[in-house]
Order: structure tokens, then sequence, then C-alpha cells
């Protein structure tokens, strides 16, 4: 078929228009060793904080192993520059297709380019085909942007930060909290990237060879911790430990690889972005694939590629010397954030960087009553209510009436996989729990009734039977909630119920008292429904609904809101 014969008109006829441009679109290409990157994210308000992606693709295309004749190092090809060329025409031409300014999109590469024999006429090839100038990052600033790429990922960090890519590896520390964001002055990197360290490692002629390769790995890891200059937040951590938050696709590598193996099976989010896991497993997982005779069930592996497999033992062999030299490390946290992130996060302004990304992303489902809906929340949690619930009743306000329109029968299943295949699914910046606290809730604020009942015993192992208990407790209330306001809209700020919630200990027993009020008369908090997802409060903490955290709920009803 020619192109003459396609039918390339509108709807009416006219020939087709490109969209406007759009200033809130940002696009990032990264041309990285193992891949090229590229990425348009949409920083409109409110959900700037959350970075949205509207578009990602990656090519795979390895200039670290292009630079490669055997163990002799060469320039990059004339073929192999056609090829990242055409990949920038082509991203080049979907930008306009989406409607990107050209002045928002930024081109920057890293390790294999800045060591390539021939970068500038690399980077020269680029910019006549494209027009765009490619940044070529240092060590130091490729450093810093990895370290701003992981404050993204998520609300609150402190300990020590590893980005692995193909041809190098960085070491920094960063603490971020409140929008406030330090990084080390002199992030380190080593050339111990993924792809570099397995050809080192597939090149190593004995043993011998080989602890030679784990001693100058040692002797340079040293040195970079100790120049790292910690602040004093970590360095009173020192002897307790650090966390120890990793970026980069090696890492992500052996994030799935602890997926595979976790306690709970089949684990219940496959994201990678907010996973954690002991130090202890981390080091344990690295002893087991120091050799490649492991690797050849990894193909099999969800999101390990032959590539990443072949790298495994590599990455194995660098987290076995790292955690030997490191100071004690108490968990490692697996943070998707990297340069495209990290480009993009360290521009946006302190108040922007401070808001929670969990309340960020459910703003644009709030309903005109959401406010007033966070205070009867509010006023229906005891005092024992713990932080981590509390901090979900601002998200779970906004998201409560999402699902209306979605069959009855289903509106429960929708809100147990919101979070992990759902609406919130593409959302940067959640831990694990964070998602799973979410979704049981707001599962509970539909009747709590799923077909899935695996996901929700998954999801609630995740977060322990005590958080379980609160977030069904919750996701009842907002119920309750629900049922009065169900167009989410309050006329002349009209009151209908309060919620009044206390502790109350007889004995050996421990109860939440709800007192819950209603005006007298009022047809919408008078009928059978209201009724029904008050009874679906107390009924939270009968002994059958209970895991190994018991709490009994007692809900008193009252027809004056003054009583």
């Amino acid at each position: 078929m020619s192109f003459s014969s396609l039918n390339l008109d509108g709807a009416n006829g006219s020939v087709p228009r490109y969209p406007n441009p759009n200033p809130d679109l940002h696009g990032l290409v990264d041309i990285g060793s193992n891949g090229i990157r590229f990425s348009i994210s949409n920083l409109a308000s409110p959900t700037t904080r959350v970075m949205p992606t509207v578009f990602q693709d990656r090519a795979p295309i390895s200039l670290y192993d292009a630079q490669y004749v055997g163990t002799s190092k060469a320039p990059i090809a004339e073929p192999i520059i056609r090829s990242v060329v055409k990949t920038l025409v082509r991203f080049q031409h979907i930008c306009t297709t989406f409607g990107v300014l050209m002045s928002h999109i930024r081109v920057v590469a890293t390790e294999a380019t800045r060591e390539a024999q021939n970068s500038f006429e690399f980077r020269e090839a680029i910019e006549e085909a494209t027009g765009w100038k490619v940044e070529l990052l240092s060590k130091a600033d490729e450093g810093k942007i990895g370290a701003w790429g992981v404050a993204s990922s998520l609300n609150e960090i402190s300990g020590l930060v590893m980005d692995l890519g193909g041809g190098s590896t960085q070491l920094s520390w960063l603490v971020s909290r409140e929008g406030e964001t330090q990084i080390a002055p002199e992030p380190v990197s080593l050339p111990y990237g993924a792809a570099a360290l397995t050809k080192r490692m597939e090149t190593a002629i004995n043993e011998a060879a080989v602890e030679r390769i784990r001693y100058e790995m040692k002797t340079r890891l040293v040195d970079a911790f100790n120049s790292l200059q910690l602040p004093e937040e970590l360095l009173a951590k020192k002897e307790d430990g650090f966390n120890l938050y990793l970026s980069g696709g090696g890492f992500r590598g052996f994030g799935y690889l602890l997926l595979e193996e976790h306690e709970i099976q089949p684990y219940p989010l496959p994201i990678i972005n907010g996973f954690s896991a002991p130090g202890s497993s981390f080091l344990k997982m690295a002893d087991f694939h120091l050799t490649a005779k492991q690797t050849h069930t990894l193909n099999d592996t969800f999101r390990i590629s032959e590539r990443r497999a072949r790298q495994i033992p590599a990455v194995a062999f660098l987290v076995n010397t790292l955690m030997e030299i490191l100071p004690k490390i108490n968990s490692v946290i697996f943070c998707q954030g990297g340069v495209r992130e990290g480009a993009l996060f360290s521009t946006l302004p302190k108040s922007i960087r401070k808001l929670d990304p969990l309340e960020v992303a459910t703003q644009p489902f709030a309903a005109p009553a959401a406010r007033e809906f966070i205070k009867l929340m509010e006023h229906a949690l005891p005092k024992s209510a713990p932080r981590e619930i509390r901090r979900i009743v601002r998200p779970l306000a906004n998201i409560m009436l999402h699902h209306s329109n979605i069959p009855k029968e289903s509106r429960a299943s929708c809100g147990l996989h919101s979070t992990t295949t759902g609406v919130l699914a593409s959302v940067h910046g959640l831990t694990h729990r964070a998602r799973a606290l979410l979704a049981l809730a707001l599962c509970q604020r539909w009747g709590g009734e799923v077909s899935d009942t695996t996901l929700k015993q998954r999801l609630s192992l995740l977060v322990g039977s005590e958080m379980e208990f609160w977030c069904r407790y919750l996701g009842a209330v907002a119920g309750v909630i629900g049922s009065v306001y169900p167009a989410g809209v309050m006329v002349d700020s009209e009151e209908r119920v309060r919620f009044f919630g206390e502790d109350r200990n007889t004995g050996e027993k421990q109860t939440v008292l709800l007192r819950v009020r209603f005006c007298e008369g009022d047809p919408l908090t008078d009928g059978v429904m209201v009724g029904k997802e008050v009874e679906a409060v107390e009924k939270v903490g009968k002994k059958k609904r209970c895991g190994t955290f018991r709490r009994k709920v007692e809900v008193v009803v009252a027809r004056d809101l003054d009583a």
C-alpha cells in the first residue's frame, strides 16, 4: 500500500493538525550506557510533584558494548551512530505530535558517551540531525542528578544512595524531608557499572585475577565512603545502621529477584519503586548469585531480560563487596527514579517538592467536599490510630467517590487494585506499604467483598494485622460518609453527620468507641442504606474479621448533632 492511498483526512475531510504547544510538557532523552530512554512528562498542577509520564520508550542500544571489540576499546561505529540518530529523530517527531515545545526538550548523556573516543563526533551527529545539543554530564553531575531522582521516588529519605548504571556506579548520601533535600557535595563515581564489571569478570583469566578486582573495589569503595562527608544526622546512625537507597537497572534487576523470593507469594505489587528488603536478604541473594551457574533460570523471572541475567553475577560481586566494606545496612530500598526524574525534580520549587505524593496523586479525583470529608475522618480516629493511617486520610477522602459509577459488585475490587494496576498504578513516589494501606482502605470503603481474595490477603500480610484493622476501620467510616454525601457536595457547608472516635479500655479489652450523630428527621441519613454502612463500622471489630490484632469497635448513634 502506498502512502498516497492512505486516508489522512480528518473526520470532516480536513488535514489533521498537530496539537498546540503545551508548556507543561517536558521531553527528556537519557543516553545511558545500557540503553537510551525517552520520556515526556506533564508538570501541570496539581500533580506536578509526581511528574506524570505521558510517554516513555527505550531503545536497546548499548553504547558501552558498542565501544568494545573483544577486550579492545574502539570508537562508536558509524552504523551505531546512525541508529542512535534515527531514534532521536523519531522522538523529535513524537514530541511534536504531543505538543512539546522544542525548548522544553533536554538531551543528556552519561558515562559511555563521556568516555567514548569519538564522543565529540557522536554528539555533533545528533545535533546536526535534530538541532539538540547534548549535555555531557560530568561524574559529579551524574551523581547529583541520580540523587535527585532518588529523592523524587519517596516522600522521606535518609541514608546512603547508590545508582548502578552500565558503565559506572555512583555513591552518595541523601537526606530529603519536607521539600528540603541535602545531597553529598561531591558524589563519587566509580567504574563498576553492570556492563563494565561484567566484562571485567568475564575476561578475568583465573580466580587470582578476580580477587585482584575485589581488592581494587574494596580499596576504592572504602576511599569513596570516607570522602562523602556524612552529615550529623547520618553519622549518629552509623553504629545502628543505615538505609541504602538503590537505583539503576542493575540494582532493579536484583530487586526483582528479591520480589521473586519474598515470603509473600506471589508478591502483590508488580512495581519496583518503593520496595524494601532487609540488608541481610540483599546480601544473601548476592551470595547465591556470585557464580553464573544459577543464572540459567533467570530469563523466566519477571522483568529479568537475557542481558540483565548475564550481568547478575557481576552485580552480585559488587553487592557482596559493598556490604563487606560499608557500615551496617538495615534496609535496602529500591527507587525507580533516575536521570529523567532527577532532571525534573531538581527544578521544582520546595513548595512542590514537599507535597505528599499520595495526596497529590489523588487530588484530581477529589469531590468539592473532600476537605470536609478529611475533617470527618480525622474526628473518627481515636488517639491510638497510628501515624501511617492518619497519612492516608487525605488521599482516601480525595478518591473515595471515584468508583461510584462502577457496577456495585466491582467497586471494592476496583478499590483494591487501584494502587497496583488501577488508576494510581503509575504514580511516582510511593512505598509499597503506602500503596497497600490505601488499597485496603478503599476496598473496605466499598464494603470489602472481592472475588480476588488472595490479593487482599497478600496486601494484608504486607502491612500486618494491626494496620489492616485500621485500614478497614477508616474505610468503613468513609463508607458512612459516602452514603451521606453521595454527590461529594455540601450545600452551604451543610452538616448532616458528626463523628467522635475515642479509645476505651475495660480490663484487658481495648475498644474503639465511635459516636455518630445525625440530624433528626434528615431524609439523607434516616434511611436503610446509611444504617447499613454504620453497622459495617461495628463489624470491623468482630472477632472473626480480626487477625492477630484484636480491637473491638462499638458504635453509638444519636439523632441529634448537638447531643
